[in-house]
Protein backbone atom coordinates (compact mmCIF):
# COMPACT_ATOMS: atom_id res chain seq x y z
CA UNK A 1 0.00 0.00 0.00
CA UNK A 2 0.97 3.14 -0.83
CA UNK A 3 1.52 5.87 2.30
CA UNK A 4 4.20 8.24 1.67
CA UNK A 5 4.63 11.18 0.13
CA UNK A 6 8.00 12.19 -2.06
CA UNK A 7 8.37 15.76 -2.84
CA UNK A 8 11.30 16.72 -4.66
CA UNK A 9 12.31 20.41 -6.23
CA UNK A 10 13.04 20.28 -10.09
CA UNK A 11 12.96 22.82 -12.59
CA UNK A 12 9.79 23.66 -14.12
CA UNK A 13 10.81 23.02 -17.70
CA UNK A 14 12.44 19.50 -16.67
CA UNK A 15 9.08 18.38 -14.87
CA UNK A 16 6.90 19.61 -17.96
CA UNK A 17 9.31 17.97 -20.72
CA UNK A 18 9.37 14.88 -18.78
CA UNK A 19 5.51 14.45 -17.92
CA UNK A 20 4.66 15.24 -21.73
CA UNK A 21 6.56 12.31 -22.78
CA UNK A 22 5.53 9.97 -19.95
CA UNK A 23 1.73 11.04 -20.48
CA UNK A 24 2.28 9.85 -24.53
CA UNK A 25 3.41 6.32 -22.79
CA UNK A 26 0.83 6.44 -20.01
CA UNK A 27 2.83 6.76 -16.78
CA UNK A 28 1.89 9.33 -14.25
CA UNK A 29 5.15 11.11 -12.32
CA UNK A 30 4.23 9.46 -9.88
CA UNK A 31 4.39 5.71 -11.37
CA UNK A 32 7.76 6.56 -12.87
CA UNK A 33 9.38 7.63 -9.34
CA UNK A 34 7.79 4.52 -8.14
CA UNK A 35 9.69 2.56 -11.10
CA UNK A 36 12.94 4.75 -10.75
CA UNK A 37 12.87 3.58 -7.26
CA UNK A 38 12.29 0.19 -7.54
CA UNK A 39 15.30 0.02 -9.75
CA UNK A 40 17.14 1.17 -7.12
CA UNK A 41 16.65 -1.19 -4.90
CA UNK A 42 16.58 -4.11 -7.64
CA UNK A 43 20.24 -2.48 -8.95
CA UNK A 44 21.32 -1.29 -5.01
CA UNK A 45 22.01 1.93 -7.29
CA UNK A 46 21.47 4.24 -9.77
CA UNK A 47 19.53 1.79 -12.90
CA UNK A 48 21.71 3.52 -15.28
CA UNK A 49 25.28 4.81 -15.91
CA UNK A 50 26.57 8.04 -14.66
CA UNK A 51 29.04 9.66 -15.99
CA UNK A 52 30.12 13.08 -17.19
CA UNK A 53 30.81 13.79 -20.58
CA UNK A 54 34.18 15.89 -18.90
CA UNK A 55 34.84 12.39 -18.18
CA UNK A 56 33.61 10.51 -20.92
CA UNK A 57 36.18 12.99 -22.48
CA UNK A 58 39.01 12.69 -20.56
CA UNK A 59 38.70 8.75 -21.50
CA UNK A 60 38.74 9.14 -25.28
CA UNK A 61 41.77 11.80 -25.30
CA UNK A 62 43.24 8.58 -23.20
CA UNK A 63 42.86 6.41 -25.50
CA UNK A 64 43.63 8.15 -28.50
CA UNK A 65 47.21 9.69 -26.94
CA UNK A 66 47.57 5.60 -25.98
CA UNK A 67 46.64 4.62 -29.53
CA UNK A 68 49.64 6.89 -30.44
CA UNK A 69 51.95 6.28 -27.98
CA UNK A 70 53.04 2.82 -29.14
CA UNK A 71 54.91 5.09 -31.59
CA UNK A 72 55.69 7.73 -29.68
CA UNK A 73 53.72 10.71 -31.22
CA UNK A 74 51.07 12.81 -30.30
CA UNK A 75 47.46 12.10 -31.81
CA UNK A 76 46.79 12.33 -35.47
CA UNK A 77 45.09 15.26 -36.76
CA UNK A 78 42.15 12.49 -37.90
CA UNK A 79 42.25 11.35 -34.36
CA UNK A 80 41.27 14.49 -32.94
CA UNK A 81 38.85 14.73 -35.54
CA UNK A 82 36.56 11.96 -33.61
CA UNK A 83 37.59 13.21 -30.14
CA UNK A 84 36.38 16.50 -31.64
CA UNK A 85 33.19 14.79 -32.96
CA UNK A 86 32.76 13.03 -29.59
CA UNK A 87 33.06 15.93 -27.20
CA UNK A 88 30.40 17.92 -29.29
CA UNK A 89 28.03 15.49 -29.06
CA UNK A 90 28.39 13.91 -32.64
CA UNK A 91 29.38 10.48 -32.07
CA UNK A 92 28.96 7.98 -28.87
CA UNK A 93 32.00 6.60 -26.80
CA UNK A 94 31.82 3.01 -28.34
CA UNK A 95 31.80 4.78 -31.99
CA UNK A 96 35.09 7.03 -30.97
CA UNK A 97 36.77 4.01 -29.57
CA UNK A 98 36.03 2.17 -32.66
CA UNK A 99 37.21 4.72 -35.17
CA UNK A 100 40.30 5.70 -32.94
CA UNK A 101 41.18 1.99 -33.48
CA UNK A 102 40.13 1.34 -37.13
CA UNK A 103 42.65 4.89 -37.83
CA UNK A 104 44.95 3.45 -35.85
CA UNK A 105 45.04 0.21 -37.67
CA UNK A 106 44.99 1.93 -41.06
CA UNK A 107 47.71 4.04 -40.17
CA UNK A 108 49.83 1.54 -39.36
CA UNK A 109 49.14 -0.82 -42.39
CA UNK A 110 49.78 2.72 -44.43
CA UNK A 111 53.05 2.83 -42.74
CA UNK A 112 53.91 -1.46 -43.13
CA UNK A 113 53.17 -0.67 -47.03
CA UNK A 114 54.74 2.67 -47.63
CA UNK A 115 58.17 0.72 -46.29
CA UNK A 116 57.61 -2.24 -48.64
CA UNK A 117 59.03 -2.50 -52.32
CA UNK A 118 57.83 -4.15 -55.01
Amino acid sequence: MKNVVVHARIQSDIKNESEKILNTIGVSMSQAVDLFLRQVILKKGFPFHLDSVENDKNDIENLAYLINSVDGNEPSPKAKKIIRLYANGDIDLETAKFALIRSYKQWKIYMYMKTQTY
